[in-house]
């Protein structure tokens, strides 16, 4: 079958007769043109990945800040999770430390409209631009201290 066309009507086909052609390394097998697309897409999923775990991390972060009434398990339990899954990430893609200040940047926007939907605070209660320094976020022990128990 034509390898665009199994690419375009069958893409797990197209996954596997790739993986195939590479693992038996005929060449001209592969559909070099997708391959290309696709491998460069892995790696921005890899980007937006540690963006999402930011924007959730910086949003609890807002919120444990600007509303400590508020503070609850669930956060805590929160922050935790996900500063450890950032530094996993981390460890398993070391080349995404080269895009760690975008990727915060991007994180904090998202993480803004978080705390906004889950707190009562207007908009104008949270700093325009990150506050926070991306070794101090993921920092088990920056305002969130989780070596510890939780205890509200």
């Amino acid at each position: 079958m034509d390898k665009p066309f199994l690419y375009d009507q069958d893409f797990y086909g197209w996954t596997q007769q790739q993986a195939k052609a590479l693992e038996q390394r005929l060449v001209m097998e592969l559909d070099w043109q997708h391959l290309q697309e696709e491998i460069q897409a892995l790696g921005r999923q890899e980007y937006r990945e540690l963006v999402s775990r930011l924007s959730v991390l910086l949003g609890h972060l807002l919120k444990w800040e600007y509303q400590p009434e508020q503070r609850s398990r669930s956060w805590f339990l929160t922050i935790r999770e996900q500063r450890r899954a950032i530094n996993r990430h981390l460890r398993q893609n070391p080349s995404l430390k080269s895009r760690i200040e975008e990727a915060l940047l991007d994180g904090f926007e998202a993480g803004v409209d978080l705390a906004l939907r889950e707190t009562n605070l207007p908009l104008r209660t949270f700093p325009e631009h990150c506050p926070y320094l991306f070794d101090d976020a993921i920092a088990y022990n920056f305002l969130c201290d989780i070596r510890q128990d939780w205890e509200g």
